[in-house]
């Protein structure tokens, strides 16, 4: 299935991607592996050297992905958008 992806300002600079793109795939999972196979480079934006997410992603602005395999395994409806925002820490 097709689903919309927006991508934030900031991984649009650091990854040369556009702000909205589509994928296919029926889990969170599967639609990121899909982004990857569209643009190979974003690999190091989106996990981290263990495989971890690095960044947050949102199911229709509402419901936030956890940072684990459960939250990949998600299961996705046809209208569901995915946001995939950069994590920045500080302090």
């Amino acid at each position: 299935m097709s689903i919309k992806v927006k991508i934030s300002p900031l991984l649009q600079e650091y990854a040369d991607i556009p702000d909205t793109l589509e994928v296919t795939g029926n889990t969170v999972g599967q639609c990121l592996d899909d982004l990857l196979r569209q643009y190979p480079e974003s690999r190091d934006w989106l996990f981290d050297q263990n495989g971890l997410l690095r960044v947050l992603v949102s199911i229709n602005n509402v419901e936030t992905v956890a940072f684990d395999k459960e939250g990949l395994d998600r299961i996705l409806k046809a209208d569901d958008e995915l946001q995939i925002f950069a994590v920045i820490g500080g302090g």
